[in-house]
């Protein structure tokens, strides 16, 4: 009887071990799961936090860019209206030395003749020729057209001389051209215009007052 008592317990204790065992098990399966869960809600945390820094960081970015842009734009804009301004301080500095340069064929500069009255500022515009003459590239050209008062060659240089000038030099086809389309056509021998172009000093041998021979025909 005893052996049988003995028997029994042993089979009655066996189950409660063994459930002990699962519990302790599934106690630290459940502590690790939870340790678990504790670790990726912390690197969930984190990858939203790092997240947040990337979006703030792309916002920034943008608005850096934006800056930029319109930086950029400003600069642009400067850049051209420096560009202008110095087109036109350019432009008046040539009108400035060619006025100089003109004003130094004279002893007494003809004001009146190459500029306007003052305007309502008290400026006055000048012009690069005379009022009556005509500026082609970087000369400028006065053609008479006397209806009863007709010069001879002579005559003629004698009076571009008085005007500080000289009988037209013709050094190219578009010159030529110029006058030519600047020119009334006459329909006798007798009339016509004279050029800087002379055999005076040699028959037959037609030289420019400057000099230099005719050599085209």
């Amino acid at each position: 009887m005893a052996e049988e008592l003995h028997y029994s317990t042993v089979v009655l204790k066996n189950p409660i071990v063994s459930l002990l065992k699962v519990s302790t098990a599934l106690s630290e399966h459940t502590t690790k799961l939870v340790r678990d869960l504790e670790q990726l809600t912390d690197a969930r945390a984190l990858l939203l936090a790092a997240n947040q820094d990337l979006t703030n960081l792309n916002n920034n970015l943008s608005t850096a860019n934006h800056i930029l842009q319109s930086d950029y734009s400003n600069v642009s804009t400067a850049n051209q209206r420096l560009a202008a301004e110095k087109e036109a301080l350019s432009r008046a500095r040539d009108r400035l030395n060619w006025n100089l340069r003109v004003i130094y064929q004279f002893e007494d500069f003809p004001v009146n003749e190459y500029c306007s009255p003052k305007d309502d500022v008290g400026e006055r515009k000048c012009n690069p020729c005379r009022s009556g003459w005509m500026l082609f590239q970087s000369s400028c050209y006065q053609i008479l057209y006397p209806t009863n008062l007709w010069k001879t060659w002579e005559q003629s240089r004698e009076h571009c001389s008085q005007n500080n000038a000289d009988l037209v030099v013709i050094g190219s086809q578009k010159e030529q051209e110029f006058i030519h389309n600047h020119t009334q056509f006459y329909f006798d021998m007798y009339h016509g215009y004279w050029i800087g172009l002379t055999d005076k000093a040699n028959v037959g041998l037609w030289l420019w007052v400057n000099g230099s021979q005719q050599t085209d025909g």
